[in-house]
């Protein structure tokens, strides 16, 4: 059995197309709960969030929190036939849940039209489909951003690295001068936000496409300059010993004050200069990455809806409330969201809200967020449903590149042979 049977296995045997949802399940009674599983970040405020939409919509939702290793988990809940109404997910995700028939599109439901003319291009096309369709709505818009320590560059009389190599060079003067044992850091460990999203973010900087138009893997210069410089790195010493498995994706090691520069979420930033939180607080600026072309890669996480929800009206209702305007006309969720956590999101209008700006303002430069954000790229290559099994090997095998354990030939022969062989296996 191909791998995309196998996805779709557990759906094609549990019930109807979407074509009859609206009038199946309409009448549904209000006193039977909407689900909504979510993932581990600050659960507690999510659970206030529910209360907060039970109490304005007069509703009934039973709230899950996924521990563990999320998508991996919601898949097994969703094969094994598992009613969710409301879900998160990441980009890399979103096509393969859909192509299953475990999630749906939300194209043509209530204001959808007008609510994607609010968003950035960027967000729309990330949570979009590849045929377009959109597959949720934004829980948070995030990228990867390059900051530095300034006391450290002037201590040791340098300027902000552009490109790896003087990145590197910065490195080696800046342990040869005892200001920094591991002045580079970042998320090196196997989970799904970390040396994936900082590698293809470092990837991106340097101007490599990674795949081409045809999802093929493009084994290019501008490739192998990004993972030699990993390599570099940590042959040298010029990252922890323990990179590949730092807690909480390497923030708190940056917030010791012991590194001086780091590729991390763009909201890690509000941590880096906290000072109740960071010893570096106040030190530490944003620049554009390093590398070529300064791109990054940008994304939007998303609330997603069950193929076969309880209630469609219902759970459309649930999805707008966490991912765009309650009925009141407030953002009380993303709001929420960027003001406590610094997390940014796909509505031009939550951007340049005074609260927002504000608040922004004081833990990063925002003309370089800015322009970072229009350098971005997003990554199309997550749409492909054998996406994330290529992502995880991607993770194991470059871990083991760093470590010295094969050349970069074979390194890059790996990754193109594993895309050709999940293509195959997909068909």
């Amino acid at each position: 059995m191909s791998r995309r049977r196998l996805l779709q296995g557990a759906a094609l045997g549990s019930g109807a197309a979407f074509a009859g949802l609206g009038s199946r399940f309409a009448h549904a009674a209000p006193a039977t709960p909407l689900s909504f599983i979510g993932w581990q970040f600050q659960p507690q405020i999510v659970e206030e969030n529910v209360n907060t939409f039970k109490s304005l919509y007069d509703e009934a939702v039973n709230y899950e929190l996924v521990t563990g290793d999320y998508h991996p988990v919601v898949e097994t809940k969703l094969t094994g036939g598992q009613r969710i109404d409301m879900l998160y997910a990441e980009e890399d995700h979103i096509a393969r849940w859909c192509t299953a028939e475990w999630t749906r599109d939300l194209e043509g439901l209530d204001g959808v039209d007008e609510m994607k003319a609010g968003m950035f291009p960027v967000s729309v096309k990330s949570m979009s489909l590849p045929n377009g369709k959109l597959a949720g709505l934004p829980y948070y818009a995030g990228h990867n951003a390059f900051i530095y320590n300034e006391e450290h560059l002037q201590k040791a009389g340098l300027q902000v690295p552009d490109s790896w190599d003087s990145l590197l060079d910065a490195c080696r003067k800046l342990k040869k001068d005892g200001i920094s044992d591991a002045p580079y850091n970042s998320a090196w460990g196997q989970k799904w936000p970390e040396l994936s999203w900082s590698i293809f973010s470092c990837w991106y900087a340097e101007g490599a496409p990674v795949f081409d138009a045809k999802n093929d893997f493009v084994d290019d210069a501008a490739l192998r300059k990004v993972l030699e410089t990993h390599q570099a790195l940590y042959k040298e010493q010029l990252v922890a010993a323990d990179i590949m498995t730092l807690p909480n994706e390497g923030v708190p090691s940056y917030a010791t004050g012991r590194h001086t520069f780091m590729v991390l979420h763009d909201y890690d930033q509000k941590v880096a200069n906290d000072p109740k939180l960071s010893k570096a607080a106040g030190k530490v600026k944003n620049a554009l990455m390093p590398g070529k072309t300064k791109s990054t890669f940008a994304w939007t996480a998303v609330y997603m809806m069950g193929a076969q929800p309880t209630d469609i009206d219902r759970t459309w209702t649930l999805l707008r409330f966490f991912g765009g305007k309650s009925k009141d006309g407030q953002y009380h969720v993303i709001k929420r969201w960027a003001l406590d956590f610094g997390l940014g999101s796909a509505y031009k209008e939550v951007m340049a809200d005074p609260e927002v700006v504000a608040s922004f303002g004081k833990w990063r430069d925002l003309a370089v967020t800015n322009k970072q954000l229009e350098l971005a790229t997003s990554r199309d290559i997550a749409k492909q449903i054998w996406f994330p099994e290529w992502d995880l090997f991607m993770m194991q095998r470059v871990q083991e590149y760093i470590r010295g354990s094969m050349s970069t030939d074979q390194i890059v022969d790996e990754l193109g042979k594993k895309v050709a062989e999940l293509k195959q296996q997909y068909q």
